[in-house]
């Protein structure tokens, strides 16, 4: 059952100046729990209004991983607790456990349900609750839903999933810069940055805003889209990742840069095997429980740094992440729509093994993200 709707908070009478200026970190830190769930649930309540959804979406603190600072499925966005209330990741670490500081902690949960919101927008888009005048950004978001389309690749058809969880050596940046992704991060990181330059023309600056600005500045958007640009010598990298998608989904030939077409549909392969695995554990436990897919976990972490994060805890991009039978999928931010109808019949779905992207790993291995806590909600919702 969706939770859009109203959801009324103490803070409904304060203007945007005012209601805003309680991220600054010396009111921030102050807030009980439940004066931080209604500041992040008004600020969701107006950016659904100002970007016209239908209802907004219910905020509510979860116990998430720690590299996992919230998601979003079916009106409702998950924040990680820990982070946002108490500035910290938690992980176990060889039988202990072990805290980091998020320094700019204020910021991050700020930044984290503007990201978060954005893909329930998305969602109400794919699911025709709304509609959009941008029929290219409306094509991309419907071929970037988690849906499963037949791949050939090698010679032979294999199921993928046209949302890309970051699976291979390169899957981080074919992650990033799908359609939904894409805007998350990029929108989020645009109106936190104008929440931050209000605040800092009116008060000054605070250490808080400049360890997330200078995180902004080593790992959030255009820095991604240099690295990646870098990685598959590709300018058009981020157009031709989204049309890639939308030449499976539609069933269009529009011509792009073969090395990445190689890269994103090994990582879509790669995706739909890991969602598939998880779907058998889910089936596996004593009580199924009716999970859906969720957007990408939106990670407040670096690239280099969520690869060490990952090496050390076992953990995949896609934790929390699960499905139900019938696979309909929701996405982080809960985009739930059937999956494409695909005849099975010469559909490889064996085990597909290692999967080369197609391009240069260079050392990089899976979609890494920063695991500083202080920079940017940089990675899947995560």
């Amino acid at each position: 059952m969706s939770a859009y709707g109203v959801h009324p908070t103490r803070y409904g009478n304060l203007n945007n100046e005012q209601l805003y200026s309680m991220f600054r970190e010396s009111t921030y830190g102050r807030l009980g729990e439940s004066e931080k769930l209604d500041l992040l649930q008004e600020t969701v309540n107006r950016d659904a209004l100002e970007k016209g959804e239908i209802g907004a979406p219910e905020v509510r603190f979860a116990d998430l991983p720690a590299n996992e600072s919230g998601n979003a499925v079916n009106g409702v966005i998950n924040v990680n607790r820990d982070m946002a209330v108490n500035g910290v990741q938690s992980f176990e670490y060889n039988g202990q456990t072990i805290q980091h500081l998020i320094g700019a902690y204020n910021v991050e949960s700020l930044n984290t349900v503007l990201h978060e919101n954005i893909h329930c927008l998305q969602e109400q888009v794919i699911d025709g609750t709304i509609t959009i005048e941008d029929a290219q950004k409306n094509a991309e978001y419907q071929a970037n839903s988690f849906t499963t389309s037949a791949v050939l690749q090698d010679g032979k058809y294999q199921f993928g999933s046209q949302y890309l969880t970051g699976e291979t050596a390169n899957g981080y940046y074919c992650y990033y810069f799908q359609s939904t992704e894409r805007d998350a991060f990029y929108g989020a990181e645009e109106k936190t940055a104008a929440i931050l330059n209000g605040l800092i023309e009116k008060y000054g600056t605070e250490p808080s805003f400049e360890a997330y600005a200078k995180s902004v500045e080593a790992t959030g958007y255009q820095a991604t889209e240099r690295a990646a640009i870098e990685r598959f010598q590709n300018l058009n990298f981020e157009r031709d990742i989204n049309q890639i998608l939308q030449n499976q989904y539609f069933g269009t030939n529009v011509q792009v840069d073969k090395n990445t077409e190689t890269a994103v549909k090994a990582e879509m392969i790669a995706t739909h095997k890991s969602l598939q695995q998880q779907i058998t554990q889910m089936n596996n436990l004593p009580e199924k429980e009716d999970v859906k897919m969720s957007f990408g976990p939106n990670k407040p972490v670096s690239l280099e740094e969520y690869q060490e994060f990952q090496e050390t805890q076992g953990m995949q991009d896609t934790a929390g992440v699960g499905t139900n039978e019938g696979i309909q999928f929701v996405e982080s931010n809960g985009v739930h729509t059937d999956t494409n109808a695909v005849d099975a019949a010469g559909v490889s779905t064996t085990d597909t093994g290692a999967i080369d992207s197609g391009v240069d790993g260079g050392g990089v291995g899976d979609d890494g993200v920063d695991n500083d806590g202080d920079g940017l909600d940089g990675g899947m919702d995560i």
